[in-house]
């Protein structure tokens, strides 16, 4: 191919753009102190480093298997390595996007391109030690092997998504109906729910629990305890914020997508229609549903949601489906606007790229979050004291990754909400904190204060004061188990 056509495809402009963010956001997470995720990102990093070392950590299921495994090689880098493979999983996720189109005859793949890496949420989250990406990636990978008509390869494909996120059952769902209902690919069902048998058989093996998969389900926990940290919200809570989660090209074009799909359904009524049935019950039909539960449950106050909108990142490429989509069918049935109706999308184009980049330029480099700040005069202090050989309790990951902290060495460190005041060794170390103390811990501070087994060795309170997590004042206070007279 001669120079001059290689300037002239889509792929030239499209790999030139790819290789400017992965430089620009791997530039970023070099030097951004911080990250996105809070401590759910410190703590996916924790099990994925010291899997290798405490080889139960891959089957944990709140940092999830598929997760820790893959993202382990990375974790031993440090922090960096899983900023660095979630960049990996965004972009990858965009040209996944880009093939699918491709592979179902459809034009513009260049704006499945855009459309997933556009939006600000995806932006703001590509930085952290999240799992969205890795579910995203999954599942557009899924999505592109059922276009290539490679049935029980994206079967089993799909059968792994639970295990990089529990949303992943959701999608399960939708898919399997679509499986077998629209497409009636019985024999993949074989390869559909491999992962989740082996999987669990795996968990069975390991912590002697037939029923792993569900008993060990931290969101299935907290839903059977009645744990509602977070409370709740609107019902349409992500539908105002979908400008954010999916742009505002993407939140046009995804309901007209949908629309489309749905039209041409009804209208081919009987026939098999491959694109249009693949839009409508399989995209559509996991990105609606998808869409809807994560909409309900926080409604309600359930399964431990917390009203995030990075959740959405997961569903990302199938919005880019539907748009892209969706131009191809106006553009088919309005040849005589063509003209005006690229036109336009130039615009919302143009318009969203404006909002992405004065997000990245207001917020990036990513900065430490108030309650972290604190954090550092606490790992500054530990280090003028002889903690490592007794029995530490806290549960704030930062600290952990701050003092190089093992975690998951029992035998000197514990999460906080495993201490027991009767059982606790006498001079075990207490590092309460005003977010998790009293909430997943349900620690009171007071009844540390009261307790005459317990001396307060330093406290550390912010000024100004700011509130955290259910309206707690933020401070952190260290205490030292002294003697063992008090019953809890």
């Amino acid at each position: 191919m001669k120079i001059k056509e290689i300037i002239k495809s889509e792929n030239f402009y499209l790999g030139v753009l790819t290789t400017f963010l992965l430089s620009l956001f791997i530039y970023y997470a070099i030097i951004s102190p911080g990250c996105e995720g809070g401590m759910d990102s410190y703590n996916h990093y924790l099990i994925s480093r010291y899997s290798w070392k405490y080889p139960h950590l891959f089957l944990n299921q709140w940092g999830k298997p598929l997760y820790n495994i893959l993202a382990s090689p990375f974790a031993n880098i440090g922090f960096l390595g899983v900023e660095i493979f979630n960049i990996l999983l965004w972009l990858g996720s965009a040209w996944l996007t880009w093939a699918t189109v491709k592979k179902l005859g459809l034009s513009y793949a260049w704006l499945g391109f855009l459309l997933v890496i556009l939006p600000q949420v995806s932006i703001e989250n590509t930085i952290s030690g999240l799992t969205e990406f890795l579910n995203e990636f999954l599942l557009i990978l899924f999505l592109f092997l059922i276009a290539s008509k490679r049935w029980n390869l994206a079967a089993a494909i799909c059968g792994l998504l639970p295990f990089a996120r529990s949303e992943g059952f959701v999608i399960m769902a939708a898919a399997g109906f679509y499986l077998v209902v629209i497409e009636k690919q019985y024999k993949s069902l074989i390869w559909f729910v491999a992962g989740p048998i082996i999987f669990n058989a795996i968990g069975w093996m390991v912590e002697g629990d037939p029923f792993w998969i569900i008993t060990n389900n931290p969101y299935i926990k907290a839903q059977v305890k009645g744990l509602n940290l977070c409370g709740s919200g609107s019902l349409i809570h992500y539908v105002k914020l979908s400008r954010f989660i999916f742009s505002l090209i993407g939140s046009v074009l995804v309901i007209l997508g949908t629309l489309s799909a749905l039209f041409y359904v009804v209208k081919s009524f009987g026939q098999k229609i491959f694109l249009h049935k693949f839009m409508f019950w399989l995209v559509g039909g996991i990105f609606w549903l998808y869409f809807g539960v994560h909409s309900f449950i926080w409604w309600k106050g359930m399964m431990g949601s917390c009203g995030y909108t990075r959740v959405m990142i997961v569903i990302t490429p199938l919005m880019a489906l539907l748009g892209t989509y969706a131009l191809n069918i106006l553009v088919q049935n309005f040849t005589k606007y063509k003209n005006y109706i690229l036109g336009v999308t130039l615009v919302l184009l143009i318009v969203s790229a404006s909002h992405s980049y004065q997000y990245i330029k207001r917020s990036f480099p990513l900065q430490i979050s108030d309650e972290q700040k604190v954090f550092l005069k606490v790992g500054d202090w530990l280090k003028t004291i002889d903690y490592k050989n007794g029995m530490t309790y806290h549960l704030y990951a930062y600290l952990s990754v701050l003092a190089n902290i093992d975690p998951y060495d029992k035998d000197h460190f514990t999460d906080l909400w495993s201490f027991d005041f009767e059982y606790s060794p006498i001079g075990s170390i207490i590092i309460w904190d005003g977010h998790f103390g009293p909430n997943e811990c349900q620690i009171p501070l007071k009844k540390l204060q009261s307790n005459p087994d317990f001396v307060l060795l330093k406290s550390f309170i912010p000024n100004p004061s700011f509130n955290t997590l259910n309206n707690y004042p933020f401070e952190v206070h260290v205490f030292k188990k002294v003697k063992n007279t008090v019953k809890k």
